[in-house]
């Protein structure tokens, strides 16, 4: 019983000193006609070193698009997932909720040359702007806090463009804990059950 008390805690220490060592990550991306990302992943100071093949895809065309939407299943299924949306967004503290992980992650990130720019927009210019005004705060925070990023809503066309670099430098052990506290927060468990609900 002993023995297996020392292996439990040698592994501990061990799982402990690996999430301790800082992972960096460059990453490289672009969407507009067409979706372009790298990335490459270093760990444990260079004896763990992922690339990503560079890969080039096309987007829908626009006609193909609204081919797609004008099917009756897909308008469905875009609808229930904007409901859900709108019913996690709505829930009571959980902007305030992200805006704390946010800024406790942010702490523990060095970000390098990082910048974002985006333009979004949904099916329902309503829907867009309230998704804007929701996380309104959350970029006022960021460009608080150094980072470069620029977010604008589009409400006459909906989609996702933008472009989005850096190098970021992170110890895992560092933000577990933060992450879970998140996930077990009330706000956050009653925007899964908000979620939950408008999917019917």
């Amino acid at each position: 019983m002993f023995g297996i008390a020392v292996a439990i805690a040698v592994l501990l220490t061990v799982v402990l000193a690996l999430l301790a060592v800082p992972v960096v990550l460059v990453i490289d991306a672009e969407r507009a006609d067409r979706l372009r990302m790298t990335w490459r992943l270093r760990w444990l100071f260079g004896l763990v070193d992922i690339r990503s093949p560079r890969r080039v895809r096309t987007l829908p065309s626009s006609d193909r698009s609204a081919a797609t939407r004008s099917r009756p299943s897909t308008t469905g299924k875009r609808w229930r997932k904007t409901r859900m949306g709108l019913a996690v967004l709505r829930t009571r503290g959980l902007i305030r909720q992200v805006a704390r992980l946010a800024w406790r992650v942010r702490r523990q990130i060095t970000l390098k040359e990082f910048h974002v720019r985006t333009s979004f927009g949904l099916d329902d210019p309503a829907a867009t702007g309230v998704v804007y005004g929701a996380i309104s705060p959350l970029l006022v925070m960021a460009r608080m806090g150094g980072v470069d990023v620029d977010c604008r809503p589009m409400f006459h066309e909906s989609g996702l463009t933008g472009a989005v670099g850096g190098t970021i430098q992170v110890r895992p052990l560092s933000v577990v804990g933060a992450l879970v506290a998140f996930l077990v927060s009330a706000p956050v468990l009653r925007s899964m059950r908000a979620a939950w609900r408008a999917r019917k």
